[in-house]
């Protein structure tokens, strides 16, 4: 059974480009609320990925080096087959290695960002749509287990697709991306919230991908100014040395002061677009129910419902022209029924409507 919509009547006249300017309102208005949430998480988050991928990425810096003098000292043209499958043995494991490291950084990435969205999606959304709603009791709401379960396995998946060559996993970001906020907007179970988000945003994938593209360009415009500008001030010469772990987030971490302090800004417009996607959801069902009844079913909707179809009005019967037979029989015009002439009958016994005398 279809649940009842819980979008307001005004919701219902906004456009694409109205939910983005609604994104932009919903951000400047929860923006101090919300952003205690995200820093607190991609911090957090930021030190781990930090502690686990710095050795990591070291030795991969160092098999690379390695890589490049075995390159660099090895004749093309007269080296042995020996000596050039040597050389693929060794390249082979690196290049596996570099995906794995990039899909270790892309969960690292992600999972804070979705894990936010799903504790601060409940909130955003009953703000957008103007009900009561407590920040502190619908984050404590949002914190369970079952719930946090949901941004790590999306989490998850977008890195598994990486290791697919990257478009599996940008497909299952864009067709999943409202999965971590379903159990707090709509009370769904667990993995059925992948589901779910699957129906909202199966029709609106460009839109998601023009959000997407609007939250890059603004964060990586404000992140490039800043960087910039840091450079001037902060020499390359100043980064710490490898052993010093906590200089080495630090500095890292002022680079990236930007980039978590926007970070928020998607989730706004994400939720500014849910309504509008669950909206046209909600026409496109409309329609179909409508256009699958019977012409006699076909009666006005409500004026109450959010979306009207006009009717138009149906054709006037048409009367059958008489044929010269006296043994033809005589067709009813509203419902077809056909008639022995003999019996001159006034009304048609199968649907109950007048015969016009024309027709006798």
């Amino acid at each position: 059974m279809q649940k009842k919509i819980d979008i307001p009547q005004e919701y219902f006249n906004k456009s694409y480009s109205d939910s983005i300017v609604d994104g932009f309102k919903l951000f400047k208005k929860t923006y101090f609320k919300i952003l205690p949430i995200f820093v607190l998480i991609l911090i957090i988050f930021y030190i781990i990925s930090s502690l686990i991928m710095i050795d990591l990425n070291r030795q991969l810096l160092e098999l690379n080096v390695q890589l490049n003098q075995m390159l660099e000292n090895i004749d093309y043209e007269t080296a042995s087959i020996e000596e050039l499958q040597e050389i693929m043995n060794f390249m082979l494991p690196i290049l596996g290695f570099s995906f794995l490291l990039i899909s270790t950084e892309l969960f690292f990435s992600n999972f804070p960002q979705f894990l936010a969205f799903g504790i601060v999606g409940g909130y955003l959304y009953k703000t957008y749509l103007k009900q009561e709603v407590n920040s502190a009791v619908e984050f404590k709401r949002s914190m369970k287990i079952e719930i946090l379960l949901i941004p790590l396995l999306f989490a998850l998946l977008v890195s598994i697709g990486f290791l697919l060559l990257l478009i599996p996993a940008f497909l299952i970001y864009v067709f999943y991306i409202f999965s971590p906020v379903m159990h707090s907007i709509e009370s769904e179970e667990k993995l059925m919230c992948i589901k779910t988000s699957r129906r909202y945003s199966k029709k609106n994938f460009w839109r998601i991908i023009g959000l997407w593209f609007i939250n890059l360009i603004i964060l990586g415009g404000s992140s490039l100014i800043y960087n910039l500008s840091l450079d001037l001030t902060i020499p390359a010469a100043f980064y710490p040395t490898v052993g010093n772990y906590l200089m080495i987030i630090l500095y890292n971490l002022i680079y990236d002061i930007v980039y978590i302090l926007l970070s928020p800004l998607l989730a706004c417009l994400l939720i500014t677009f849910l309504v509008f996607s669950k909206k046209e959801l909600y026409n496109r069902e409309q329609r179909m129910q409508y256009y699958q009844r019977t012409p006699q079913q076909q009666i006005p909707l409500p004026s109450s419902t959010p979306y009207e179809i006009p009717r138009h009005p149906a054709p006037k019967p048409k009367i059958q022209p008489e044929t010269t037979d006296s043994e033809s029989p005589i067709f009813c015009p509203y419902c077809g029924f056909a008639m022995e002439r003999h019996f001159n009958f006034r009304f048609c016994p199968n649907c109950g409507e007048k015969i016009p005398k024309t027709g006798m």
